[in-house]
């Protein structure tokens, strides 16, 4: 069958079966192991074959396959991995699995000592004074719409829930607002770590109703609660600072409620995750001026220090996190996981190596530093043409031809011509630069490599934006 009437079916199909194997891959999670490994494995060697198929027919792009398929085997080693270590360090705390405080989410309200299912990881432990519970969940179905929350769920609805222990006080939720800080800024990337955090984020099961302290803190910030009373005495100066100084507070909801002082984030439950947001959350309690109870007493029991509350547990990374992330922090950027700062410092690269590539190949051709050659055309394709000689052409202004360098005779297909010069005909000779660096393009003229040049400076500016807002940040403007 002609490629171009099966092409598109092939696409839709692929992709089509790829989420049929997702769904397959959810039904079988939590209950066959090792089937829901292979489906969703499958799955992502499909959504990874479909979209080679699909760049190299729109692209003529010659990425070799089995890059393709390591693709989706790397992110499940890297999932296993990440599964191993976290049952690692759980079974280094020496902690329980069965909660004795706090809340579980279910169906987006937060229950006290319920098991459902949403619950992947529970654990429970002591440190520091303080008695510190964490939850991996997912988010709950649907019953309007199963299959569709199942998929959300499956591809990114896992939540963390961290919660430090304390006396029983009234039900308050501290939200952060997106577009807080408009017009003085703009931040879109906070604005959408809010909302996944929040979504996810399980709600006491009380009665609340909104409160407000008449300061800019309200702007920042949406307070619920079930007692005005104890909101207004929670949120004393020394709290609304710690709120409004602290980056990372800015992008996670906090709630007072059952005896249990909890924030959720979007995530698997990480080491890293459980000391960092359990250390803030005991710096909240520290702050927190209510006397009934024996709430003080109990929130200053600890060193909330960095040092003294992390430890030896402060990740992978942790020589170059922990002052990258002081730096961050007083420009009031947000902290980085480790995560974080691998999947940035991974994108920068890959923007500014090939970029640079390009570039630097540009530089050679024109500058006259790469090797000469002479092309002799044997088949070309215009743009506008119907037919063409060049049988294995795509669409577009494209050669065929071969040149000698170095005593050996090179073979080129599908050359796409850039230049603004006369396009050659079949048995033309003309001249192009050999570029040094893989994967060694060809340049045909003075303002092909210009324009490649421009091209390739593109992304190496933009990837250095990329590492300077994540090395060397600058203070935002207010």
């Amino acid at each position: 069958m002609d490629d171009q009437l099966a092409g598109p079916w092939l696409i839709a199909g692929g992709y089509t079966l790829a989420l049929a194997l997702l769904l397959l891959g959810g039904r079988f999670d939590g209950r066959r192991p090792t089937a829901a490994a292979v489906s969703y494995a499958l799955c992502g060697i499909l959504v990874s074959e479909t979209s080679l198929y699909w760049l190299s027919a729109g692209s003529g792009s010659a990425v070799p396959g089995w890059l393709w398929f390591a693709f989706p085997l790397v992110i499940a080693a890297l999932a296993a991995w990440r599964g191993y270590r976290q049952k690692t360090w759980i079974g280094r705390l020496d902690g329980s699995g069965e909660p004795t405080f706090g809340v579980l989410p279910s169906r987006g309200i937060a229950v006290t000592h319920a098991s459902p299912e949403s619950v992947v990881t529970a654990v429970e432990f002591d440190h520091n004074g303080h008695r510190l519970l964490g939850v991996e969940y997912r988010l709950g179905g649907s019953a309007d719409f199963p299959d569709l929350a199942r998929t959300a769920d499956l591809t990114d609805g896992t939540y963390a829930l961290i919660q430090l222990r304390t006396p029983v006080v009234p039900s308050v939720v501290i939200t952060p607002a997106t577009g807080a800080f408009e017009p003085e800024r703009f931040t879109p990337l906070e604005d959408a770590r809010i909302t996944r955090n929040t979504v996810g984020a399980p709600k006491p099961d009380a009665l609340l109703r909104r409160f407000e302290t008449g300061t800019e803190f309200d702007r920042r910030f949406t307070v619920t609660t079930s007692d005005p009373e104890f909101a207004e005495a929670l949120l004393s100066p020394g709290v609304r600072a710690l709120f409004e100084g602290d980056p990372w507070f800015r992008v996670r909801e906090v709630a007072f409620h059952g005896g249990s002082l909890w924030t959720s984030e979007a995530g698997t439950l990480t080491e890293e995750m459980m000391f960092a947001d359990s250390r803030r959350l005991a710096v909240l309690a520290s702050e927190v001026d209510w006397e009934d109870g024996g709430f003080r007493s109990v929130a200053a029991a600890s060193d909330t220090s960095e040092a003294g509350w992390l430890g030896g547990r402060r990740g992978p990374l942790a020589g170059l996190r922990g002052p990258l992330n002081r730096r961050r922090e007083t420009a009031g950027r947000q902290p980085l996981s480790t995560l974080s700062l691998v999947a940035r410092t991974v994108v920068a690269l890959a923007l500014v190596l090939p970029g640079l590539a390009l570039a630097v190949n540009s530089l050679t051709a024109l500058t006259g530093l790469a090797p000469e050659a002479r092309l002799t055309v044997t088949a070309t394709l215009r743009a506008e043409a119907s037919t063409s000689s060049c049988t294995s052409c795509g669409n577009g202004n494209l050669v065929d031809g071969t040149y000698e360098l170095d005593g050996e005779t090179h073979e080129v297909k599908d050359l796409r011509w850039m230049s603004f010069g006369t396009f050659p005909e079949r048995g033309d000779v003309v001249d192009i630069a050999v570029t040094p660096l893989w994967w060694h393009p060809l340049i045909e003229g003075k303002d092909t490599g210009v324009f490649l040049l421009l091209i390739g400076l593109t992304p190496v500016l933009a990837g250095a934006l990329l590492a300077k807002a994540t090395f060397a940040p600058r203070p935002r403007r207010v």
